[in-house]
């Protein structure tokens, strides 16, 4: 009786053990396969950013509406990480003085490498500029020289317009994506200011020690002077880039932020990315991945287009100044906030990836390059080699020239290249060389 005790207690033990065993496997598998993340600031983030920033005083602030309804979407929502063939079908909503003139070299020079069929601005006496219906907010085909003869619909937009996706979608091929730039806004105002010689075209402050401070001490008796001049333009400068990015403009005035954030949350979703001028090699990278592009397409040349040298743009603003611009600009500086947090939030999806080994390999392929180009004397071309995120590729004159061309000649190069393909036009009598 004993041995038969004995061998029940020993089975019951064997039982208890394989449930135990079988429980623990099937535990496991659940939980692999459920796709549990934490939304948490990466700390990668930090070692990459100027310590000056001022974003950085507003890091550490309670999540904004906009951004709670981001962080409980991004619980459920499912990344693809499978890179299939490249984007072809863009539209870049160029705002003014945010390294926009640049991204728009490194996506033209994709669209002529491409072939794409852009929209480009109706030509008036021979010349065209880089403002396609700006600041309207409708476009529509009719604003793209020689629409009748280019199809139903083009496939690439760079120039200065009004995000407006309902417009946009008619005159864009069927699943088009939308690319935004953003800059933070007192970095903003000091260089569209000066750049566009408000202080001496539009508010009259010219010979003052510090115009922009000024004009910051009461904006409203200055915009008020240059409403009376009739100086102002069709749209003022409140919230700039919120308008350019497509902000509803009946809104643009509200201190509801509840309204704002809503507002916010519609237009994130009709963008594809948008660029952080403060951390543009960084977003470079991002736009990579997100558009398949290979690590040649998002070269671009370090000589900045439209270097300014006013020493009194430099000036420090008092807290007075700072709070009247953030008053008047509540918009942009809510959109900004969002953005670089949704910016930071995809970042540290892709950290994992190889995120920050590749900004690294980036860089410096970006240094040698320009180093190439810039170069008083060419040699044989640079060859770059096979990498983990490039097929290899050759550096050229040809490249160069495209590297370092302004804008408005690489945007004529491509509508030459358009019109030519298609026999549709002989030579222009614009020259579309490069000067």
């Amino acid at each position: 009786m004993a041995v038969i005790a004995r061998v029940k207690a020993l089975w019951s033990v064997f039982l208890c053990l394989s449930s135990l065993l079988l429980f623990i496997n099937f535990s496991g598998t659940i939980w692999g396969k459920l796709n549990i993340t934490t939304i948490s600031v990466p700390s990668r983030q930090q070692e990459h950013r100027n310590l000056s920033d001022p974003v950085l005083e507003r890091r550490d602030r309670r999540l904004t509406r906009a951004e709670n309804f981001l962080t409980s979407e991004s619980s459920v929502t499912q990344r693809n990480d499978t890179c299939t063939d490249p984007v072809t079908n863009f539209v870049f909503i160029k705002v003014h003085k945010t390294a926009s003139a640049s991204t728009a070299v490194v996506l033209l020079r994709f669209a002529y490498k491409n072939h794409m069929t852009m929209c480009y601005p109706r030509i008036s006496k021979g010349i065209a500029g880089f403002s396609l219906t700006f600041p309207s907010t409708e476009i529509y085909k009719s604003n793209c020289s020689r629409s009748q003869v280019f199809g139903d619909h083009f496939n690439f937009l760079v120039h200065h317009t009004v995000f407006n996706k309902t417009a946009m979608d008619r005159v864009m091929k069927p699943g088009t994506k939308y690319i935004g730039i953003m800059r933070e806004p007192q970095s903003h105002i000091r260089s569209w200011f000066f750049y566009n010689r408000h202080h001496s075209r539009i508010y009259k402050n010219k010979g003052r020690k510090n115009p922009l401070g000024e004009y910051l001490d009461n904006p409203e008796y200055f915009e008020k002077l240059a409403s009376q001049r009739k100086r102002r333009q069709e749209t003022n400068d409140r919230n700039r880039q919120a308008f350019i990015m497509g902000f509803p403009p009946h809104l643009l005035n509200t201190q509801d932020t509840g309204t704002i954030d809503t507002a916010i949350w519609q237009l994130h979703h009709q963008y594809t990315f948008v660029i952080i001028s403060e951390y543009y090699e960084e977003s470079l990278v991002m736009l990579r991945r997100k558009l398949c592009w290979d690590m040649s397409d998002i070269l671009h040349s370090t000589k900045k287009i439209h270097e300014q040298h006013n020493p009194k743009r430099y000036i420090p603003l008092t807290d007075k100044q700072l709070g009247n611009h953030k008053r008047i600009n509540a918009v942009d500086y809510r959109m900004y906030d969002f953005f670089n947090r949704t910016f930071w939030k995809s970042v540290e999806e892709e950290t994992g990836r190889g995120f920050w080994e590749e900004v690294t390999y980036f860089r410096s392929l970006v240094e040698r390059v320009n180093t190439y180009c810039l170069a008083p004397k060419k040699r044989e071309p640079l060859k770059v080699p096979t990498s983990k995120w490039s097929n290899p590729f050759s550096v050229d004159e040809t490249f160069c020239k495209h590297l370092n061309q302004a804008p408005k000649d690489l945007a004529r190069n491509l509508f030459y290249q358009m019109t030519r393909r298609d026999k549709i036009w002989k030579k222009p009598s614009l020259n579309v060389a490069s000067k």
